[in-house]
């Protein structure tokens, strides 16, 4: 193997290795990005749960409140 063709094969892994570190960057930059979006949507999903609830919780009617009016 001649001096030029080593040269060129370590050029080729050196822009290939490159190339993989740019993917590796964006997929690192791509899951940070869904991560966050991530806490978001529990951070909604966990005050909408709490909504819930808390309508659940007015709706609910005591006894008294199923008694007919005093018309009747």
């Amino acid at each position: 193997m001649s001096q030029q063709d080593t040269e060129d094969r370590v050029t080729e892994l050196e822009t290939k290795i490159a190339h993989m570190e740019t993917v590796v960057n964006d997929l690192s930059d791509m899951i940070k990005s869904q991560w966050d979006r991530i806490d978001v949507l529990e951070r909604r999903n966990k005050l909408m749960s709490e909504d819930v609830k808390r309508m659940g919780d007015y709706m609910r009617t005591s006894p008294e409140d199923d008694a007919p009016p005093p018309h009747y």
